[in-house]
């Protein structure tokens, strides 16, 4: 990326494949940790995972994928970045079904 912030905001949904909550959990610490620079860069404005129902207490949230608000130049730069990430890397991303919708934030409230 330049090295001024993009200000293209981008919402992506991208699916994990089936029954990979274990590559899932086992790559999360290196995505969180690749993620942190792009936070504090202003690049990754928001990222979680979709869950398939809420966790009860002590119970390890179902996760079936992620949605996330990417700033990026262009859908090329977006789709780069998820080739790149852990959770790629790891088998748990299915990025080749990804979607990734232009986007304008209209509300932002901190959590």
């Amino acid at each position: 990326m330049s090295s001024s912030t993009p200000t293209a905001e981008w919402l992506v949904h991208i699916p994990d494949f089936p029954g990979v909550l274990d590559k899932r959990l086992a790559a999360r610490p290196q995505h969180l940790s690749a993620l942190k620079p792009k936070i504090e860069e202003g690049v990754v404005v928001f990222g979680g995972a979709i869950l398939s129902k809420q966790p009860g207490p002590g119970e390890t949230p179902d996760m079936t994928g992620s949605f996330i608000l990417i700033k990026a130049e262009n859908e090329e730069k977006v789709r780069e970045a998820l080739e790149n990430d852990p959770y790629t890397k790891g088998g748990a991303w299915d990025v080749k079904n990804a979607k990734i919708y232009p986007f304008k934030c209209a509300v932002r409230t901190a959590l």
